[in-house]
């Protein structure tokens, strides 16, 4: 009776133990696939926009950038790499910035951002989207401009946000056109959540201070779609 005790007892372990050990696997697999998920949606969301649109963002001419202050001293501009979007017919604009796409030429740096700040895991882009007016730019000859002050919707980090910022719109030939800052676009880390992702960065910098408020500068180009 004793050594069936004992052999039954060594079972129920075994079981318990293999139990556990597929639950932390399916922990894995689902936080793997719940990233995937996330990255499989953006990515269909451009190709559904850029299937309808009439301009497509051309990702090598553009650029996205922002600056950074540290110890109430030091500044640093850092980029997005991968930038998509597009323009429809009708005015509706739509940019993609892969937040996994930052560089800060600090590769560490750069993990720290994508983990502590920006999350990427569950926030893979930022989006920006907007109404334009198309009929001004079309008018436009190549080498000619116009300003605007453009009004778009920023989603970060969960968060949506109204945001007005002074353009110029330059026709490089009758196919592109390019539509850049005037004047620093500034991104203030409250306004979407980010404060605790900034203190995280200082602590583990051991830095004095890392200021909350980044201006962002861009340039994106468009190309008449084929």
């Amino acid at each position: 009776m004793i050594k069936t005790y004992y052999l039954t007892h060594l079972q129920d372990e075994v079981h318990m133990s293999l139990f556990q050990n597929s639950m932390i696997n399916a922990g894995i697999r689902f936080d793997a696939w719940r990233r995937c998920a996330l990255m499989m949606v953006t990515l269909a969301l451009m190709v559904s926009g850029q299937a309808r649109a009439d301009w497509i963002l051309e990702s090598g001419p553009s650029s996205l950038n922002f600056v950074s202050i540290k110890n109430n001293a030091i500044a640093e501009a850092h980029t997005f790499k991968s930038l998509r979007g597009s323009v429809e017919k009708g005015g509706g604009a739509t940019v993609y910035i892969d937040l996994d796409s930052v560089e800060t030429l600090i590769p560490v740096r750069n993990e720290r951002i994508r983990n502590l700040l920006l999350i990427t895991s569950e926030f893979p882009a930022a989006t920006i989207t907007s109404s334009l007016d198309l009929a001004p730019m079309l008018t436009l000859s190549a080498g000619e401009y116009l300003q605007m002050d453009l009004t778009f919707n920023l989603g970060l980090h969960g968060v949506e946000a109204t945001k007005t910022v002074a353009v110029r719109l330059f026709r490089l030939s009758e196919q592109a056109f390019q539509v850049s800052s005037i004047k620093p676009l500034m991104i203030n880390a409250a306004d979407f959540g980010l404060t605790g992702g900034i203190e995280a960065l200082r602590e583990i910098a051991s830095l004095q201070s890392i200021t909350p408020v980044v201006p962002v500068s861009f340039s994106l180009v468009f190309r008449q779609a084929e």
